[in-house]
């Protein structure tokens, strides 16, 4: 008995600590649920005259879950699993209690959308009821299990698994749960929108000057001064960090918007296609707003850059190689026309 124990506490401090490893970004959310399914149940009669008649029963269980990273999840349940029919006479009822870690093998995205198969690990209090002189050999036992769950964008998600208390009880049952509160990309701030210009101020009216003498003509304007070739900004998977050469990038941009000072230029953002469009808009918008900030904080005025979001929409190379996607993960610059 201390051996089980000691095993299902490993299992949950490894379920527990692990999670702190993962990224940051990843927003931790309550969930819960409702489960219905066909439990198999059979209890020792240990040499009595006593026999298991019937061992399958229905049940159903009640349970609560905090996801603590990507993959690693903790959850509390409650299951009533029904009862076993005896011979010649009674049944034994089994509900039980149990804390365990959830660990995802296989996740379609990063937030909790898509398919995902699970394993869960933990500890588990049986409770027995019958009208039978019976012996409970363990009253804490290991529980284990694995499953199949498909989350849609709104937080409703269904589950399948199947679970083992010990030696004598296990259950088959289809779940629907709720995760509550926004991903991180729901919560994401939008990129800074330029200041609008001020309302000029009215010109006051004045009386028409006299006739004065023709005016001599005025030489032709000088021709319009352009920006040269701007660098384009290339990010990692999945990141809106800036990297040291981008920062480099970043700064010989900086000097040719100080050569034409009177120049704006359209700050576009794009990404690959390895998450949805949704998501993908939003990764396009922080990468935006990572290269504003970083021109704004070296002296570029808010007014000359406008941001343009375009996700996965417009590729600069094919998305099916490593390298492709390598080219789409990127920021590029556009001067408008003046």
């Amino acid at each position: 008995m201390r051996t089980v124990k000691r095993i299902a506490v490993a299992l949950l401090i490894c379920g527990v600590i692990t999670p702190v490893m993962a990224e940051g970004s990843f927003t931790k959310r309550w969930y819960g649920g409702i489960a219905a399914g066909i439990s198999e149940l059979e209890p020792d009669p240990n040499g009595t005259p006593v026999t298991v008649e019937e061992s399958r029963s229905t049940g159903g269980k009640l349970f609560l879950g905090y996801d603590l990273s990507p993959r690693f999840s903790v959850e509390g349940q409650y299951a009533d699993l029904g009862a076993a029919e005896m011979a010649p006479t009674d049944e034994v009822s089994y509900k039980e209690f149990s804390l365990s870690a959830l660990y995802y093998l296989y996740k379609q995205r990063r937030e909790h959308t898509g398919f995902g198969l699970f394993g869960k690990a933990g500890a588990a209090k049986m409770e027995n009821d019958t009208g039978l002189p019976y012996e409970r050999v363990n009253d804490f036992s290991l529980a284990y299990g694995i499953g199949l769950e498909y989350a849609f964008n709104n937080g409703i998600a269904l589950r399948s698994e199947l679970e083992l208390f010990d030696k004598d009880a296990r259950f088959l049952s289809v779940s629907l749960m709720k995760r509550f509160g926004a991903t991180g990309d729901e919560m994401a701030p939008p990129p800074p929108v330029p200041a609008p210009e001020p309302e000029p101020k009215p010109v006051p009216v004045t009386p028409p000057p006299a006739p004065a003498p023709e005016p001599e003509p005025e030489p032709a304007p000088p021709a319009p001064v352009h920006l040269g070739k701007l660098e384009i900004i290339y990010f990692h998977s999945d990141s809106a960090e800036l990297t040291s050469e981008a920062r480099a990038k970043l700064d010989r941009v900086v000097a040719e918007l100080q050569r034409v000072p009177e120049a704006k230029v359209e700050v576009q953002g794009h990404t690959d296609d390895r998450n949805t469009e949704a998501y993908n808009i939003a990764l396009s918008k922080r990468r935006i707003r990572a290269v504003i900030d970083y021109l704004v904080g070296k002296g570029i005025s808010l007014d000359r850059l406008r941001p343009l979001a375009l996700g996965e929409t417009s590729p600069a190379a094919s998305n099916a190689t490593p390298e492709g996607r390598a080219l789409n993960r990127r920021v590029e610059f556009r001067e408008l026309e003046k």
